[in-house]
């Protein structure tokens, strides 16, 4: 048998033992799956999100991989910042590719600040796919911050846009702290999109986007020179943060840090920093499983993401909606993933102390 063959045999087992494992399932799992030969995924947010994009753009590719499956069927589950639909997933406890979940940077990072209606553990879970993104800080041109210097020089005078201080925005947060650079959050935006209509309309001065929006939405304008570019979260290369080939001749914090200082970043803030900005951007999106999924399941969709990686008809599709990035496979990249989860306890304290005092924000 082919070797792809087999691996479509392998996840093709595995629903039919799913299809058979349902009907013992415990009530309190709540797990009806939808028919023979669909996988039903759970997606934590609204439909339309981007999140939920990313979901509906990938699966029909992995499902045409796979002779067994016929569709991924998703389902949204919206409600408390995505824990509401993960909390629901891990509790009907599928781990054999019956049922999967698609999940995303501020889901991680629930989890790791301990928000008190959490009840999934991402280190106990078992990626399938991942898919990283990168960042950008930049600056309105009209706000007179074109550099970090000049970040620096402005302090509180400086306003960021954001949609909550313990979502995704703690990143470019954090790295601010990092910096040294002290300035005044503006939140409760509705997403990334209204932040930046925000900045375009003089409300705040700087504002933080994935490279997708930096390329695209925002391209005439830097070209413009109406916003500037202050530094990208990068990407990971051999374990090191090295420029975004998507956006390189923007510095990473890294290197900011380095003009500045003189050295290499360090100390608590930078730890809390490295320890969230790998879940948030780094594997920001995937599809995941429960513990105790088996390692042949896990090869099988590495396999696939080995395919479609090579798939010139799917690259040339992804362009926009994978911002550039390729699909990773849950293999060989769970290990820094967990790693960055165990984050030690004095950098997760610096974290929820430095956005309860700097931010105001509420930790359940």
């Amino acid at each position: 048998m082919h070797p792809l063959s087999r691996r479509n045999f392998l996840i093709g087992g595995a629903l039919g033992v799913a299809a058979g494992l349902a009907g013992c399932a415990p009530p309190q799992a709540a797990f009806n799956p939808s028919g023979p030969g669909i996988v039903d995924v759970i997606v934590p947010y609204a439909a339309g999100g981007g999140t939920d994009t990313w979901g509906r753009f990938v699966s029909p590719y992995f499902a045409e991989l796979q002779n067994d499956v016929s569709r991924y069927q998703i389902e949204n589950i919206a409600g408390g910042g995505s824990v509401t639909g993960t909390n629901a997933y891990v509790a009907a406890g599928v781990n054999n590719g019956r049922h999967i979940l698609v999940s995303s940077g501020t889901t991680y990072l629930q989890s790791m600040l301990g928000q008190g209606n959490v009840e999934f553990d991402f280190r106990e879970m078992v990626p399938l796919v991942l898919h990283g993104t990168g960042g950008i800080l930049y600056s309105n041109a009209a706000s007179g911050i074109r550099s970090m210097e000049d970040l620096l020089e402005a302090g509180s005078n400086a306003k960021i846009g954001g949609i909550s201080a313990s979502g995704l925005d703690l990143v470019p947060l954090l790295a601010l702290d990092v910096l040294g650079a002290s300035v005044t959050g503006v939140f409760g935006f509705g997403g990334r999109g209204p932040s930046r209509l925000a900045l375009e309309r003089g409300e705040t001065d700087i504002d933080f986007q994935t490279t997708s929006t930096w390329l695209g939405p925002l391209s005439s304008m830097a070209e413009a020179e109406e916003i500037y570019p202050l530094f990208s979260v990068g990407v990971l290369e051999g374990g090191e943060v090295v420029r975004d080939p998507n956006m390189p001749d923007v510095p990473t914090l890294e290197e900011i840090y380095r003009d500045i200082h003189g050295e290499d970043p360090r100390g608590l803030a930078y730890e809390a920093y490295q320890s969230f900005v790998t879940p948030a951007f780094f594997y920001q999106k995937g599809f995941w499983s429960n513990a105790g999924t088996s390692d042949e399941l896990v090869d099988a969709y590495a396999e696939l993401v080995g395919k479609l990686n090579k798939d010139e008809k799917f690259l040339k599709e992804a362009a926009g909606a994978l911002g550039g990035y390729e699909l990773q496979p849950g293999r060989g990249n769970v290990e820094v993933f967990r790693k960055a989860l165990n984050i030690r306890p004095q950098a997760l304290s610096y974290a929820k102390g430095f956005l309860t005092n700097e931010y105001g924000a509420v930790l359940s």
